[in-house]
């Protein structure tokens, strides 16, 4: 790690070096990989690529009630029963340990769970009253939040963006993107269960590689995520560029989405005639 690098990771002002300038006939903007869960604010850095923005983009509506429809799709039951089933003793015993109180209570249920009647076992109810998906993140979201996770870089550039008034667009619907979590096969989530062990040092890893933008490197140590599959990836780019491209026709545009879709979307804009290089503005 370079002396630069080594810095800016132990200062407590974080950049944004996942962000790509996109150009084509001087006109163009930035794309810009997120981080759904992150420990670090990165406001000032957004603050600085919003600023020069005259429309917005994001993936899916990210208002209370947009999550609220999740929540609701989510918290159905059907489909993870399967996978708890598939879990043995000792993987269960380890995501009760890794997720602080969030199951210790015999007699208290997630807080999305108001209708649940009290069990026996928290965590059999938590995936029997749930979708597969969604019985995954709340799990996976608490186990972050445990260990400071408290940031989202979607919900913070979000957040700017309607301080500074700027048009905002959303590129796919909230129905979409819970048709892609519904797609994830159950198998990811079981094998990434299987592997809990590893999830300290999975998400340190990401942290430290998405804040020196090492796009690569983030794929690599994300390969083996529920999420990185088919249905909200490879199924999802095209998509997303095809909603995209307009916007990006015109000067001023910066649109925010997963860095799984980075790869996709750059080797689409490089193929409509796009030059596309690492930003570093700050």
């Amino acid at each position: 790690m370079k002396l630069k690098e080594m810095l800016s990771f132990f200062s407590s002002v974080k950049e944004l070096k996942t962000i790509w300038k996109v150009e084509r006939d001087g006109k163009g903007g930035y794309l810009a990989g997120t981080a759904h869960f992150f420990p670090y604010s990165l406001k000032k850095s957004l603050l600085h690529y919003i600023r020069k923005a005259k429309v917005v983009l994001f993936e899916g509506p990210l208002d209370d009630q947009s999550m609220n429809q999740v929540i609701e799709n989510g918290s159905q039951a059907g489909g993870a029963t399967a996978l708890i089933e598939a879990l043995d003793a000792q993987t269960i015993k380890k995501i009760k340990k890794s997720t602080g109180s969030l199951f210790n209570d015999p007699n208290s249920l997630p807080l999305i769970l108001p209708f649940a009647t009290k069990v026996q076992d928290p965590l059999y109810a938590h995936f029997q009253n749930l979708r597969p998906w969604m019985a995954f993140f709340h799990i996976w979201s608490n186990f972050l939040k445990e260990r400071g996770w408290k940031h989202s870089v979607d919900l913070e550039a979000l957040k700017i963006a309607a301080s500074l008034r700027k048009e905002i667009i959303f590129l796919e619907t909230i129905e979409e993107q819970i048709a892609g979590m519904e797609g994830i096969p159950m198998e990811r989530f079981v094998n990434f269960f299987k592997k809990i062990d590893q999830w300290e040092e999975w998400a340190k890893g990401h942290a430290r590689l998405y804040l020196q933008g090492e796009l690569e490197a983030i794929m690599a140590v994300t390969n083996e995520f529920p999420s990185r599959c088919p249905s909200i990836v490879e199924n999802r780019d095209p998509v997303l560029f095809e909603r995209m491209k307009g916007f990006f026709e015109k000067e001023g545009t910066i649109a925010f989405v997963g860095t799984s879709h980075i790869p996709g979307l750059k080797k689409r804009f490089l193929e409509e005639g796009y030059t596309i290089f690492q930003a570093d503005e700050r």
